[in-house]
């Protein structure tokens, strides 16, 4: 039986339920697990947002609960974003309302399992969103730190928005409790890190000097990454960038 990480953007793609409770990955020198997102997964899985996010505007016709702003938080959710804004934008019927986009960079980790001491607004916001309902684009919901920050920026009196609606990929726990009202497509275990079409160079740069300091060889890190799901023109694009890293960090 053909795995996920034996796929790639072919024809062979797995069905979108396989991505809403996917296994993620686990690799020699590291206590995180990974799983890596083909192209054709994110569109699969931004179009099934893009279809709820059609539900809540019609929901909410008739209580002024309508999203009328959306704002990506950058880097992860540019991705997710820039494919919603596609589909919303786009893909509206002329019962739902239109929505601007925007962004604001919010920087929450260092890197793969390290989160900062403090987040920091590293992008202003981009739109205006004082008195509107705006939705929260995010690429993941993890325990509920960012997201909540994030809706307290928004909604303090500098910015001045009414209400606030996550709008992620996925979640780390079913039980989280958010402030609002929230569409996510899957969950994956708390230990896993998500390598997004957006994020694979900068994962193989960041892990491969992390898996050389645990004591692994070169071809054990190739190996990692073909165990992974990184398809062999990545590795051989990049690998040698990571491990020259891994080799001025020793």
């Amino acid at each position: 039986m053909l795995m996920h990480h034996d796929l790639v953007d072919t024809k062979d793609a797995l069905p979108l339920d396989y991505w809403r409770n996917p296994e993620s990955i686990p690799v020699d020198g590291d206590d995180l697990s990974f799983l890596y997102i083909p192209d054709y997964a994110e569109h699969m899985i931004v179009t099934w947002l893009a279809q709820e996010v059609f539900a809540y505007q019609r929901a909410h016709s008739h209580d002024q609960r309508q999203m009328t702003k959306m704002v990506m938080i950058t880097m992860g959710a540019l991705l997710p974003g820039v494919l919603l804004h596609d589909a919303v934008t786009h893909g509206a019927e002329s019962d739902v309302p239109p929505v601007e986009f925007g962004t604001f960079g919010v920087r929450f980790y260092e890197g793969p399992g390290k989160p900062l001491a403090q987040p920091s607004i590293v992008q202003p916001l981009s739109i205006d969103v004082r008195g509107q309902v705006v939705g929260i684009v995010e690429d993941l919901a993890d325990l509920g730190r960012t997201a909540q920050y994030i809706q307290s920026v928004l909604c303090s009196e500098q910015y001045g928005a009414r209400e606030t609606v996550l709008i992620a990929t996925y979640r780390k726990s079913a039980t989280t409790k958010f402030d609002m009202e929230v569409i996510t497509f899957g969950i994956v275990p708390s230990h896993t890190w998500i390598i997004t079409p957006r994020e694979r160079i900068e994962t193989m740069v960041k892990r491969v000097p992390h898996w050389a300091a645990q004591g692994l060889s070169q071809s054990d890190c190739r190996a990692n990454l073909e165990k992974i799901g990184y398809p062999p023109y990545l590795i051989e694009n990049w690998f040698e960038v990571a491990w020259r890293k891994a080799q001025s960090a020793t």
